[in-house]
């Protein structure tokens, strides 16, 4: 089997974590995405978005009980990720949205194919 196939069988089994600035991030995953669409409001901005969503992530990785309290108070949770969020640069901030969209786009390609017993196969997920 050639050496490429092997990283990419064992990416797809074996992810590093993530981290920003050496904050470890939960994984994204449906239950984070349901803590996300909690915190937010439609008119925020994407950059708004980007560092809600990184904070989020880092809560979730510290203490999940926590996030998960702090994301059902709107206010608490803006004025928190405030905070946290005033003393980065703009270089924190392209780092933090090239993290948060390669995230999302990986969750975006995630597929998964099926294989029922009489031999037929489907595929879940997105393309």
């Amino acid at each position: 089997m050639s050496d490429i196939l092997n990283e990419e069988l064992n990416a797809t089994f074996v992810r590093p974590g993530r981290d920003f600035k050496g904050q470890p991030l939960a994984e994204y995953t449906e239950g984070s995405r349901l803590l996300m669409i909690q915190a937010k409001e439609k008119e925020d901005s994407p950059v708004y978005f980007v560092w809600a969503f990184l904070y989020l992530h880092i809560l979730l990785a510290k203490n999940r009980k926590e996030a998960i309290k702090l994301a059902w108070n709107k206010e608490a949770f803006k004025e928190s990720l405030f905070d946290w969020v005033s003393d980065k640069t703009q270089e924190d901030r392209d780092m933090a949205t090239n993290i948060v969209s390669s995230i999302i786009d990986e969750a975006s390609k995630a597929r998964v194919s099926i294989v029922s017993s009489g031999g037929e196969s489907f595929s879940v997920g997105n393309e």
